[in-house]
């Protein structure tokens, strides 16, 4: 039989989903006949399993190890730093994401929690909660404001193109990346140094150090205003705290948390001016149906054809 050809359904491989934080139901419908999708799998269909299918559960050797015939590990995001790559290369293994599907969406809730930084939308919105009337606060215009871009990959560059557009000043600091058009590249010094707001757009690397660690929320312009919608582990988030409790920071905007969702009674939640959003940067309906399709070929390049899917990590 042809791998392009439809399987009977009893005989179609299986790809297992680990992860219960997204509907296996979809997968199912587009991948009818040519891959069963299962939540778990019995001892006797270990051998039938191709591929496993994450979102932000853990695959290490340890996940993969007890079926012998798999191919193919997914996780539906952008981020790879759950995978254990160099165990999952280690057995031959391709391992393919999801690069594509919410970079606008992403961007637009970098730029909206920049905008609402520099405009002090949450801190006059506490401040009046708690009966201070302030209308004589003076706040930023946006096309006299510099934005720090630190990573200049897909979501960086359009974080960049979108605030261009509104008038404001771009520099980005990447040392792999060239700048898109009209931006700047700048050392991370320099930017630290200069921008008034700074946006973080960097995979993030287990047991790597922060990108952003206590000398370096230092070297910031006073006042500035820290978004970090990538990766908790990018920023000293104890140290980018104690700045902004300090005066040194202007707002921080975090889309990410050490743990998820935090601990109860984590008293960090508490500090004013800081924005803390439930991971959802990459939410709308145009993402949720772009990432199922990526996740969709992907599955479909490497399970049943054989071919690299475009979205190949290793």
């Amino acid at each position: 039989m042809n791998a392009a050809e439809p399987r009977r359904s009893g005989s179609a491989p299986i790809a297992l989903f680990i992860d219960r934080g997204f509907e296996v139901g979809p997968f199912a419908a587009a991948l009818e006949s040519q891959l069963r999708c299962r939540e778990r799998v019995t001892a006797g269909e270990a051998e039938e399993v191709a591929a496993i299918v994450t979102g932000i559960v853990r695959v290490s050797d340890q996940e993969v190890a007890p079926y012998p015939n798999l191919r193919v590990v997914l996780t539906c995001s952008v981020g790879t730093d759950h995978l254990d790559l160099a165990a999952l290369k280690g057995r031959g293994l391709v391992v393919c994401n999801t690069p594509g599907y919410c970079t606008e969406e992403v961007a637009d809730h970098a730029l909206a929690c920049v905008l609402g930084g520099w405009r002090r939308l949450w801190s006059l919105g506490d401040a009046v909660r708690d009966r201070r009337w302030e209308p004589g606060t003076i706040l930023s215009r946006f096309d006299a404001q510099r934005l720090g871009v630190i990573g200049a990959g897909r979501i960086g560059s359009a974080l960049a193109r979108k605030a261009l557009a509104l008038g404001v000043g771009v520099v980005s600091h990447d040392p792999w990346a060239a700048p898109p058009p009209g931006v700047s590249a700048v050392s991370l010094d320099e930017l630290l140094r200069t921008s008034d707001a700074v946006s973080l757009h960097l995979p993030g690397k287990p047991g790597a150090p922060p990108a952003l660690g206590a000398a370096e929320l230092a070297a910031m312009k006073p006042g500035a205003v820290l978004v970090n919608t990538a990766r908790a582990s990018l920023v000293d988030l104890d140290a980018a705290l104690v700045a902004l409790r300090a005066g040194r920071l202007g707002a921080v905007a975090w889309d990410v948390w050490p743990h998820e969702p935090p601990e109860p009674g984590d008293t960090r939640l508490a500090t004013p001016g800081l924005l803390l959003t439930p991971h959802v940067g990459w939410s709308s309906p145009q993402a949720d149906q772009a990432y199922l399709d990526e996740a969709v070929e992907c599955l479909r390049s490497s399970v049943l054809h054989g071919l690299d899917p475009p979205s190949r990590v290793i």
